[in-house]
């Protein structure tokens, strides 16, 4: 896959040597950098630097930041591994304007997390984006033993963002895995749900459409989401541009069960329209 870097980073190529061609942005950096680690267990910021074309100076940044993060250990020249899983497929599966519109609508999504709150996500790109953001925050400290933030995880690589770190308390629905959205399904897992509650629930969607309202492609998936929006006091929809219009499998909700909606990327006249009928608050990023 042939992935866009930016003109400022790039280097030279007057080594001969082949490197991997990664998008400006600094989440996708980190999903590579951390698929190699949890197979090396060791990197050198030189060998970052010149397998992804970058400077050695944002190598360094973006270790030290994934220090901060609990992500890795650094060491004299690199970092080093900790003793946990970094996440279930987590080389990203594309690097194109949709996934700077991803994390443009995750970025939105974690400023209306409070410390404190459980909430919940349900399987996807952007809802993965928005809880490693969400889990990451400065201000999310576990005081008087009680945790930072509790999130309720319906998808097995968002529990592993989140158990990553000590302030979080990470509840996982239980059931069988999905294969490729790596979402628990099935009687447990709607079980489970049943007594739990959430302050916030985000919502990713494969399509977003007036008539269907959000969609996606397992109706065992969507099940489980349905009971999640139920048991939570607000609801918020995580949407780009290519999901409009878009009608896929199952159904999860109308847009109207919808308290916010978030989306990266233009909104039709008629969409906002119903938006504003149904009382949503939509914010554009």
């Amino acid at each position: 896959m042939n992935l866009r870097i930016s003109e400022s980073d790039e280097k030279s190529g007057a080594s001969g040597a082949s490197v991997v061609r990664v998008p400006r942005d600094r989440s996708a950096r980190w999903d590579h950098v951390l698929t190699l680690l949890a197979t090396t267990k060791r990197l050198a910021v030189s060998e970052v630097a010149e397998e992804l074309g970058i400077s050695e100076s944002t190598v360094r940044r973006d270790f030290m930041e994934m220090e901060r993060a609990q992500l890795a250990r650094r060491t004299h020249g690199g970092i080093v591994a900790v003793d946990v899983a970094y996440s279930l497929a987590a080389v990203p599966r594309a690097t194109d304007e949709g996934s700077a519109q991803r994390d443009r609508v995750a970025d939105r999504a974690v400023s209306l997390v409070e410390a404190g709150q459980i909430i919940g996500f349900n399987g996807g790109r952007t809802t993965t984006s928005t809880a490693r953001r969400a889990v990451a925050r400065p201000d999310i400290d576990s005081r008087d033993g009680s945790p930072g933030l509790t999130v309720v995880c319906a998808a097995l690589n968002i529990a592993t963002e989140a158990v990553l770190r000590p302030a979080v308390r990470t509840v996982v629905l239980g059931g069988v895995a999905e294969p490729y959205s790596f979402e628990l399904t099935g009687p447990l897992a709607t079980a489970t749900m049943r007594d739990l509650w959430l302050d916030t629930m985000f919502v990713g969607t494969v399509g977003l459409d007036i008539s269907a309202g959000l969609t996606c492609n397992s109706d065992a998936e969507a099940g489980v989401t349905r009971i999640m929006i139920g048991h939570s006091r607000r609801v918020v929809g995580l949407a780009t541009a290519d999901k409009i219009g878009h009608r896929a499998l199952a159904g999860i909700c109308p847009v109207s069960v919808l308290t916010d909606l978030i989306i990266a990327g233009p909104v039709p006249d008629d969409l906002r329209a119903h938006l504003e009928e149904a009382s949503v608050r939509l914010h554009e990023v």
